[in-house]
């Protein structure tokens, strides 16, 4: 009790604590105060203001008055200057201030005079209105559940009139002129209704971009003359007074007055009624080295990432999407993340949790062998070597960087003289999804000039491709008490507002603006109507699994989806063994040594205290675990010292409530000897300076929206779409030896087949029909003859799934179907060249068609080779053998009618099959542009053409695709040269 005293008089620890955790503070208040308190509550609170104090000392995450933030700058000369002069930001918080809305909500004669707009989320189905994104109150309150109501006349009226602002007496009076029968009262309890329920929005609800939201409310108050209202008018006084107050929020006397005053306001609250940050009196500079370690570090974090092409559920959403709706489509995003949709990625609320064990992959087994190692030669650290980076790189393509992100990390030296002879190590902290995130959320508690300058940096951010704008995102979280940590000041041009009250304006972005798509690498979120892509930025670091709406979460993933994930270190399979190493690469530290002690290895917690003491010590000198540890729980930190007891009933109790403590290393005292002690994090925003590598996107356009005549439905449409699965390598016999039969059987109706994944490897034929009657009779013939493939061992399953025609992707109307006779040509050349016993090898072929294709889509043999060296990158990602380079420059050469490769066995089969598809290419040609290609470039057109071939005649693998143009670009150049020199 004396040292809980001892602690409680100091008044600088006693204002952190109540402002921490008010709770706690009444109840160590209570203790220090009475007479004889119980042991049990002394201990239980006494633990808790522990935990406190040494997160106050040693966890640098900004918190109340524990830490605080300031900038930093690299330079020269290492500098780390301390002042006293801190400065305390408060606002009014967030739990506090949702209270005060509901309550000036329930008054009758204020509701009327406010303005009102629909929440721009909510949504339709079937006879209900649907309003998403309410925490679950009988549940989980961080799980996002929906609300429904029924979608009844009043309601739609409410929802067309509301689409901006309008007056809440005004929308009462119109609703009850179109409805005279409800009555007057009727009309007012349904609004009041729909306010409840977040259906409409009252203009007292700050959006995110206001970071001091009480001055936005009293703003929203005194324009429509609060103060002339009774019931409200002495609360409108005190709330300006309450304001007036927090302006001035730097003595302890001064902090308590705003305290009190606000709690009178709003009484009952477990949260402090203000929110409160720190702005340091610090004067930090860091040598150049230092950057250049941060930039090296997230490299490495890069390369090393477990995830390098994106997480497996967006990677399969991109599958689901890309097979439903095709290239170039611009789907709303409303409509995407529908029911009717494809909803939201595996693992989202009302998803299925995807896979639960993921493969073991070649990456585990080289993590796991080096954590071994370590643990049986006795070494607590694992040095990574340029050539272990090499073998821990995953798959054979590049990873695609993310266009920026931020990096934290702790910079470990004994002095700022050692700091700046380059003795320092850099301790990998944290990563966030982009720059801003840590950034952003602290903007408005910097100085002005300060603010300033990062609010600049961060408006220049760098996109994934081109033609694409950010956007930041502004948005309420699920729990109202979490507003204080989303607030960050408007830095963007644009704003994609979500679930907010603001009218409407040019540079501010709803669900109804945006439009997805894809090409066969990635998804995009784009704004049609303005012709550019945008990237959904988030400047807060509000979790986005348990906190944001999925809707927000959606948006913030989609736009780096297939960009590698860089975290901090994955140890993978490795992450559940008992110990790791430390696991560092020069200077920088990309994982401390890590321990994890599971409470079954200790005695329980009715042993005494000195047994399990001793067996802690025991545990540790078996698994050499240094005095000084971090406890880790999800993102938290508390550090103990094994050698304090204090410390140790910590621990225990820890163990006792979660059965497993992860340890990891805590530095000695003097790693932070250049900053005079202190725990820090410095938070580097950095930007990507390689250009994306992967190929253009199409400009979205209004005129690539999505049809409802894109969709063919089996026995509704007049096309079957069979999809066969089975082997890959048994594609081309099925295609050459099989299917002309079927087509036989058929009366040879049009058709055209495509390769394709989903994610199996499998062929999709699509068979016209006269009319959608037809469709019965067609599938019996097809269903037959599966059926035979099947006895032979050809075929595994069929499948008669819907068809989407890529309209967004090739045009509509006349220009579709000109489009669907390139296809049909496309596929009766494959077909022909099957059927030659001998030919030349798939990559000279590959090349050879799209020489032809690129020549007959332009017109002349000029215009498709200049075209192949313009667009086609000058080097492959993998080496080509030199007789098959040599080989396809050669026989690619449409010279004399394409003697070379008419030369050769099979050739002149092969090319005199080429006639058909050049008369349809030069038939679709001059449909771009026109009327029913609208936002489609030739360019884009080109390019798809060429793909397409490739997935017809090969299959989806884009490596591969990649080598074949490159050689098809090898010989344009060859031909051009040829040709110059005859001409010279």
């Amino acid at each position: 009790m004396a040292w809980l005293r001892a602690v409680w008089a100091d008044k600088d620890v006693a204002e952190a604590l109540q402002h921490s955790s008010p709770v706690l503070a009444a109840q160590v208040g209570a203790l220090c105060t009475a007479e004889h308190p119980a042991l049990r509550d002394v201990q239980r609170a006494a633990l808790s203001v522990a935990r406190y104090l040494l997160r106050a000392q040693h966890r640098a995450t900004p918190f109340g008055l524990f830490a605080g933030v300031a900038t930093a700058e690299f330079g020269l000369q290492a500098q780390a200057d301390w002042g006293e002069e801190h400065v305390a930001v408060g606002r009014a918080g967030a739990e506090w201030l949702a209270a005060l809305v509901e309550r000036l909500e329930s008054c009758p004669d204020l509701l009327e005079r406010l303005p009102v707009v629909i929440n721009n989320t909510v949504t339709s189905r079937g006879d209900r209105l649907i309003v998403p994104f309410q925490p679950d109150v009988q549940d989980d309150r961080t799980r996002a559940v929906e609300a429904s109501l029924a979608l009844s006349g009043p309601v739609r009226a409410v929802l067309a009139a509301t689409r901006a602002p309008i007056r809440f007496g005004t929308l009462a009076d119109k609703l009850r002129a179109e409805f005279p029968e409800a009555g007057p009262e009727k009309a007012r309890q349904l609004l009041t209704e729909l306010i409840r329920r977040r259906v409409l929005i009252t203009s007292l609800h700050a959006p995110s971009t206001e970071t001091d939201a009480l001055g936005y409310l009293l703003g929203q108050l005194d324009a429509i003359d609060a103060r002339s209202i009774a019931p409200v008018a002495e609360t409108v006084r005190e709330l300006h007074a309450a304001r007036a107050g927090l302006e001035d929020y730097a003595t302890h006397g001064g902090r308590d007055t705003v305290a009190a005053q606000m709690r009178d306001l709003v009484p009952g609250l477990r949260r402090h009624p203000v929110a409160l940050d720190l702005r340091l009196d610090a004067q930090i500079v860091l040598p150049e080295a230092v950057v250049r370690e941060i930039e090296r570090a997230a490299l490495i974090l890069t390369r090393l990432s477990s995830r390098p092409y994106g997480t497996a559920a967006w990677n399969e959403y991109h599958q689901r999407f890309y097979e439903r709706y095709g290239i170039g489509t611009m789907v709303p995003l409303a409509e995407v993340v529908a029911d009717s949709g494809t909803g939201y990625p595996d693992g989202y609320p009302g998803a299925p949790a995807g896979a639960r064990r993921p493969r073991v992959s070649a990456r585990d087994d080289a993590l796991v062998r080096l954590a071994q190692a370590a643990a049986l030669d006795g070494r607590d650290e694992a040095i990574l070597t340029d050539e272990q980076i090499e073998a821990l790189d995953v798959g054979p393509d590049e990873p695609r960087l993310p266009p920026h992100l931020e990096i934290g990390v702790r910079v470990h030296a004994v002095s700022l003289k050692e700091l700046q002879r380059g003795r320092f190590r850099l301790e990998v902290m944290s990563v966030s999804r982009g720059a801003g995130v840590s950034a952003g959320r602290f903007l408005s508690v910097l100085a002005p000039a300060e603010r300033k300058a990062l609010a600049a940096e961060l408006a220049d951010l760098p996109a994934a491709d081109g033609n694409t704008m950010p956007a930041q995102l502004s948005f309420p979280p699920l729990l109202p008490a979490s507003a204080h940590v989303t607030r960050s000041p408007q830095v963007l041009p644009n704003v994609i507002s979500l679930q907010e009250h603001r009218a409407p304006q040019g540079t501010v972005l709803t669900l109804e603006d945006l439009a997805v798509g894809c090409d066969g690498r990635r998804i995009y979120l784009a704004v049609p109507e303005r012709g550019h892509r945008v990237e959904a930025i988030g400047m807060h670091a509000l979790n986005l699994h348990t906190h944001t709406p999925p809707l927000v979460r959606s948006l913030t993933e989609l736009s780096r989806a297939q960009c590698a994930q860089v975290t901090v270190f994955d140890w993978g399979a490795a992450a559940a063994m008992p110990f790791l190493p430390r696991l560092r690469y020069g200077r920088i530290v990309l994982a401390p040594a890590r321990w994890r002690l599971e409470a079954p290895e200790l005695p329980g917690h009715v042993r005494p205290r000195d047994e399990w003491d001793a067996a802690l010590a025991d545990w540790r000198a078996r698994r050499r675990l240094p005095r000084h540890v971090h406890l880790v729980e999800d993102d938290r930190r508390l550090f103990l010292d094994l050698d304090e007891a204090g410390h140790r009933t910590l621990l225990r109790q820890h163990l006792d409530r979660t059965r497993l403590a992860v340890l990891v290393e805590a530095p000695e005292p003097e790693a932070y000897g250049w900053c005079g002690g202190r725990a820090h994090e410095v938070v580097v925003p950095l930007k990507a300076t390689r250009p994306p590598t992967w190929p253009p996107l199409p400009d979205p356009s209004r005129a690539r929206a999505l049809s409802s005549t894109q969709m063919q439905t089996p026995a509704a449409s007049s096309v079957l779409l069979a999809a066969l699965y089975g082997d890959p390598r048994r594609q081309d016999v099925l295609l050459s030896r099989h299917l002309p039969g079927l087509l036989e059987q058929l009366g040879n109706p049009p058709w055209w087949f495509i390769r394709f994944r989903d994610p199996d490897q499998h062929l999709r034929v699509r068979i016209a029909l006269p009319d959608p009657e037809a469709f019965a009779d067609t599938a019996r013939t097809v269903s037959g003859w599966a059926d035979e493939l099947r006895s032979i061992g050809l075929l595994a399953d069929l499948r008669y799934p819907t068809s989407y025609r890529e309209m967004g992707r090739w045009g509509s109307g006349a220009a579709w179907e000109a489009a669907e006779e390139v296809f049909q040509a496309d596929s009766r050349t494959i077909l022909a060249q099957l059927r030659q016993p001998r030919r030349p090898s798939q990559r000279t072929l590959v090349a050879a068609h799209t020489v032809a294709i690129a020549s007959a889509f332009l017109g002349t043999i000029e215009a498709g080779m200049q075209w192949l060296i313009d667009h086609i990158p000058p080097t492959a990602h993998k080496p080509v053998p030199r007789p098959q380079f040599t080989d396809a420059v050669r026989l690619a050469d449409p010279s004399d009618d394409w003697s070379a490769l008419r030369s050769v066995p099979g050739g002149d089969a092969i090319v005199s099959g080429w006639a058909d598809r050049e008369s349809a290419l030069a038939a679709y040609r001059p449909h771009l542009p026109g009327p029913d290609t609208q936002g489609i470039a030739v360019d884009d057109v080109l390019t798809s053409l060429l793909h397409v071939h490739f997935v017809r005649h090969v299959a989806v693998n884009f490596p591969e695709e990649e080598v074949c143009l490159y050689l098809a670009r090898a010989a344009a150049l060859a031909w051009t040269a040829r040709t110059r020199a005859r001409a010279s």
